[in-house]
């Protein structure tokens, strides 16, 4: 039912390209974010961040080696950049613990490490539904 949704929203744009540019979007804000805490003398939340980007990167460049990959293995090329992009999207929470624990404050730790998981898991499960609608 989801991804019938997800199909009649995005009925235009079905293919994986889609998104690239959304990406390009959530890589330059996050940029932006990371840079203004650094000014601010925040160089925990700065560092922190960082993870974030390693989902829609992926995303960027993911289809670069799975059209690669595909010649090799037995996956479509969209099925390749769908491991691709889960990869990405389950080291940038395991970055996200590790970075996160420079951050003073337990409950301000706890808070900030599980919004932006959050935000990886919904983007991460976005980039996948999108990808996979195309197939």
């Amino acid at each position: 039912m989801i991804i019938q949704l997800a199909a009649q929203t995005v009925a235009g744009t079905t293919n994986a390209g889609s998104m690239v540019f959304s990406c390009w979007a959530i890589v330059l804000v996050l940029a932006a974010m990371s840079f203004v805490f650094l000014r601010r003398g925040k160089k925990e939340y700065s560092a922190a961040i960082l993870p974030l980007l390693l989902t829609p990167f992926a995303n960027i460049i993911g289809s670069i080696p799975a059209r690669f990959l595909s010649r090799f293995l037995p996956l479509s090329p969209i099925e390749l950049r769908v491991i691709i992009v889960l990869t990405a999207g389950l080291f940038s929470c395991l970055l996200l613990g590790i970075g996160s624990r420079k951050i003073k404050g337990h409950r301000t730790r706890q808070i900030f490490f599980w919004f932006c998981a959050a935000f990886v898991i919904i983007l991460t499960i976005v980039l996948v539904v999108n990808a996979l609608i195309s197939l």
